[in-house]
């Protein structure tokens, strides 16, 4: 394959929601043999281009998503406000808890819409977003490396 479509792999992917870093990084250092700096810039660029699509699109598309759903139901229904957990967890944790956590436990992206709709300033989520993900994309490198390297060791063995 390529080399250069295996970039636009990494950097495409890392843009999906839920995959993110957590496919890509060992991807790009395990399957396609890539260095690791250079998968972490690839990963973390490419899911911080999806990030602040969300972040400036994001309540729009939920509108749109909203506006479907309720077409499909065949009848409206009256926003019901902020869903108490998520402003429970906004309230204890704040913007940058919430973004950075968001990024490891779940989605970037979807925490980056949520803490955008919820009144969260755009630079600051879409900073504290991305550390969060810097921050996972570089513990899966190491872990994709040390895994690397423990599966050699044992086909060595041999």
């Amino acid at each position: 394959m390529d080399v250069f479509l295996q970039y636009l792999f990494v950097f495409f992917v890392s843009m999906i929601p839920f995959l993110e870093v957590t496919l890509t990084v060992p991807t790009g250092i395990i399957a396609f043999n890539f260095s690791t700096i250079t998968v972490l810039i690839v990963a973390v660029f490419g899911n911080a281009v999806s990030v602040l699509i969300f972040i400036f699109f994001g309540a729009e598309i939920k509108k749109l998503f909203n506006t479907i759903y309720n077409k499909l139901r065949m009848k409206d229904r009256t926003p019901s406000g902020i869903n108490p957990k998520i402003k429970r967890t906004f309230d204890r944790f704040g913007v940058i808890g919430v973004c950075f956590l968001s990024s490891i436990l779940f989605s970037s992206q979807i925490g980056a819409t949520t803490m955008t709709t919820l009144g969260g300033s755009r630079s600051q989520v879409f900073i504290w977003t991305n550390l969060g993900v810097g921050f996972l994309a570089v513990i899966l490198a190491i872990l994709s490396v040390m895994a690397e390297e423990l599966v050699s060791s044992f086909v060595n063995l041999t």
